[in-house]
């Protein structure tokens, strides 16, 4: 088995200001969760078609899923990014190509984190308004 070089990077600043953006969405997601959940009725859409009309409905207390969702996938891709060396690369990791190849894995997680924190303020927005 081909033994991968094991790298300790910090991190580059496009990686904290994409992690600093992380943290503010789930901060953003959850401060409307709490905002919002003393003002809706006690049953809100909780799931939305495509175009974006309400499909499915539940308790309010559901408004605070989404963030929970967005803050436990956040914590976990931050854990794997800390071992970029035992994901699954397209090419063979050498020592020449490992740093490159370790950041482009981390960033990969990190801005995958961010969608999912976006996704979790707009859908606690989406089911606010609605």
């Amino acid at each position: 088995m081909n033994k991968r070089p094991v790298l300790q990077l910090p991190y580059t600043p496009r990686e904290a200001m994409v992690q600093l953006a992380t943290v503010a969405a789930l901060i953003l997601a959850w401060a409307m969760a709490i905002l919002y959940h003393s003002k809706l009725p006690d049953t809100i859409p909780v799931h939305f078609k495509v175009s974006g009309e309400p499909d499915g409905y539940g308790e309010k207390g559901f408004i605070f899923a989404l963030p929970i969702i967005a803050t436990i996938i956040f914590v976990v891709l931050a854990l794997l990014a800390k071992v970029p060396h035992q994901f699954n690369y397209l090419t063979p990791v050498t020592e020449a190509n490992a740093e490159a190849q370790y950041r482009w894995g981390r960033m990969l997680l990190f801005v995958l984190s961010l969608l999912v924190a976006l996704l979790a303020v707009w859908a606690v927005w989406k089911m606010a308004q609605v």
